[in-house]
């Protein structure tokens, strides 16, 4: 059987994919520098033999490795590929636990704006909200498996919030929120600021899963 990757093309679009899955197609025309014509048909092609995933989801189509990652973590990458919810993630991850207005104090976006996005990131099962009083507070729910990916993935996101959390989960041996203790007391660490990283804080290779 003719090897689907054989086609300098294909093996380029889907090394993209494996080193930045939940890519959308926009950014991945960036990446590879194809024709919009030329990349969607490669896509299909790998997706029609399993190679890829895709994920549609509203104005957004996004792609993974074919068979290597669970549907949950696909979920996970989804919301971190994009710049808000990324940082509701991170923030949450410092400071789980924090209401809706300490969120919001660390963005400059509307509190409608963040409510949107904590109404998605709760519906696809990422963040609860428990009511603690007049009340609520926010944390993600399975912490552990959206720092791995962070850290397997962290060069991907060109984000320097995430480099400093991963820094920050690496040298404390486990989450950041955890080092410092669970937070009662209603202060929170640090405020969200994403912009692109120049340095690099770690020095091992973590570009992702290979084949």
């Amino acid at each position: 059987m003719k090897d689907p990757l054989e086609l300098g093309n294909r093996k380029r679009i889907f090394e993209v994919v494996r080193q930045n899955p939940g890519v959308h197609f926009r950014e991945l025309q960036r990446l590879t520098s194809m024709p919009i014509g030329v990349l969607s048909y490669h896509l299909d092609y790998l997706a029609d033999r399993g190679l890829l995933a895709v994920d549609r989801q509203e104005s957004f189509t996004r792609y993974f490795p074919g068979g290597q990652l669970g549907r949950d973590k696909q979920q996970m990458l989804a919301a971190l590929r994009q710049e808000i919810p990324r940082g509701i993630i991170l923030f949450l991850l410092m400071n789980p636990g924090a209401t809706h207005g300490e969120v919001l104090r660390s963005f400059t976006i509307s509190g409608g704006t963040l409510s949107y996005h904590i109404k998605k990131l709760v519906s696809r099962g990422l963040i609860r909200v428990d009511k603690a009083g007049r009340e609520s507070r926010m944390t993600v729910i399975d912490p552990d498996k959206v720092s791995d990916l962070l850290i397997v993935y962290r060069r991907s996101f060109l984000d320097r919030l995430v480099d400093e959390f991963v820094a920050s989960y690496v040298g404390a041996g486990g989450s950041p929120a955890q080092k410092a203790g669970a937070r009662t007391d209603g202060t929170s660490t640090g405020a969200h600021d994403s912009t692109g990283s120049s340095e690099d804080p770690l020095d091992q290779q973590d570009s992702g899963p290979r084949l």
